[in-house]
């Protein structure tokens, strides 16, 4: 290879590090060091309640889904290794898994409690992985913030991807999408990155729809070999998801026009408005409502790009792809395309879990340009504070997203309907202890879902005293 031929693939290898990567401020701090871990401890405390109160005690009290028959199950009743190992909808699971059997370790009747605390908690946690991972590309920290919110308490989820280990992977994905953008300062935190998303790799393919920016810091990282645990943690990952789709059976595919309309309903309304804003205000507009919000975000992405940074313009042109191709393949995948999308005047969470991540990556590239088309011109490293006319919009775009997540907060009417984990406890243990049965089921919610095999030494504990005092009399035989 020519000297000349090296230099213009190192030239280009700079262009895109610099483009796609660019590094945070280093000289500006926003805390010290002991304030910094305030705040994270008290953003991970708070943000975890607050996901715990959009249900109301439904995130606490009731087993959701496949938390209960699958993965609950899983690890009341197969060794620790398999159970957490174990394929399930055609690819590894780990993340949901080790919830169960975290909260396996713990008495049984607290198990939904530390399956919804534990998902909630992570759903936190990604938020903290998005603050952190967008620094490079959103400098100003209240824009930052918002998205670490909206991460955190997404807008866009419905009841079914609250609180649920199931569904925790999704809002991995999204703090494992802004980790690959990050520049780690320390060893310790790129260690903890990969660890992140070595577990979301691990738990879902998804991580595979980031290829593109997973390879170009590959290729582009050079000496930063603090990146390397990042990388190594999305590569390791994804690698191990292969022989694991390849050897299971894949369910069949079902395309549907609806998907387009989906597209823009779910991801771009509701996107820059969460469900509940977003589907009301389709609702009352309709198409033309849609219509309209979109070219005025076109314009703006326009506008915002010929004014921000080149790094703006790199990260929207890898994000908005990544975003559309991820919620029309999964939906396709996944034959969801004919009960997504909002009829005319109706609109609602269904299949939400598969809105989350589109949603949020399109939002990133909305306030990426909003951060490079506002910041001050000729301060990119973000050494000069922006003049005060500039800060309106900011805050107006912060407004937005935090009214976006609190309008969208309150899901605890009719929250999950169907037995409570406790009430299934009880059920399981009564019929245990009156029919003298080796084994019994848990009813959990959405019904009939349940936990349906489980020693009854492990509930017969839970047995009202009716039903001890049924099984004492027929002992005693019949009464004279």
């Amino acid at each position: 290879m020519s000297e000349s031929t090296k230099a213009r693939i190192g030239a280009l290898r700079a262009a895109v590090d610099r483009g796609l990567f660019p590094a945070p401020d280093r000289e500006r701090r926003l805390f010290t060091r002991r304030q910094g871990i305030t705040i994270l401890v008290a953003f991970l405390v708070l943000a975890t309640i607050l996901s715990l109160l959009r249900l109301g005690t439904a995130s606490y009290e009731k087993v959701w889904a496949e938390d209960g028959p699958v993965y609950l199950q899983g690890a009341l009743n197969q060794s620790f290794f398999h159970a957490l190992f174990e394929p399930y909808a055609g690819y590894l699971v780990f993340g949901p898994r080790l919830i169960a059997s975290f909260a396996a370790l713990f008495p049984i009747g607290d198990a939904a409690a530390v399956v919804g605390i534990t998902s909630a908690l992570i759903a936190a946690l990604s938020g903290v992985c998005v603050w952190f991972g967008c620094a490079g590309h959103v400098r100003d920290p209240w824009l930052r913030g918002a998205l670490a919110i909206a991460t955190a308490l997404a807008a866009t989820a419905g009841q079914e991807t609250l609180d649920s280990a199931a569904y925790a992977p999704w809002f991995m994905l999204v703090g494992s999408f802004w980790l690959l953008f990050l520049r780690p300062k320390t060893w310790w935190g790129a260690s903890l990155a990969g660890i992140f998303l070595l577990l979301t790799g691990l738990s879902t393919p998804g991580v595979w729809f980031f290829a593109p920016v997973a390879l170009c810091r590959i290729w582009s990282v050079g000496r930063e070999r603090r990146a390397y645990p990042v990388l190594a943690g999305w590569a390791v990952g994804a690698l191990v998801q292969i022989p694991v789709i390849l050897g299971q059976e894949q369910g069949s595919p079902l395309w549907s026009k609806h998907i387009w309309t989906a597209l823009f309903q779910r991801v771009i309304d509701g996107g820059v408005f969460g469900q509940r804003l977003g589907g009301g205000l389709w609702d009352e507009g309709g198409w033309k409502f849609l219509i309209l919000l979109t070219l005025v975000i076109a314009i703006f992405l326009v506008w915002g790009l010929r004014r921000g940074p080149i790094s703006a313009r790199w990260f929207v042109g890898f994000a908005l792809p990544t975003s559309f191709l991820m919620f029309i393949i999964e939906v396709y995948q996944r034959t969801v395309g004919p009960n997504i999308y909002w009829s005319p005047g109706v609109s609602g969470g269904t299949s939400s879990r598969y809105v989350v991540v589109p949603a949020m990556v399109f939002l990133s590239a909305l306030v990426v340009t909003m951060d490079g088309a506002f910041r001050e011109r000729g301060a990119e490293d973000g050494a000069r504070p922006a003049p005060a006319w500039r800060t309106w919009p900011i805050a107006g775009a912060v407004a937005l997203i935090l009214i976006a997540v609190a309008v969208s907060f309150d899901m605890e009417a009719g929250a999950r309907g169907g037995p409570r984990w406790h009430e299934g406890l009880r059920t399981a243990a009564n019929k245990c202890v009156a029919n003298a049965e080796p084994y019994a089921a848990i009813p959990t919610t959405p019904e009939p879902w349940g936990i349906q095999y489980i020693p009854c030494t492990e509930v017969e504990s839970w047995a009202t005293v009716q039903a001890l005092s049924g099984t004492l009399q027929n002992s005693r035989g019949p009464s004279l």
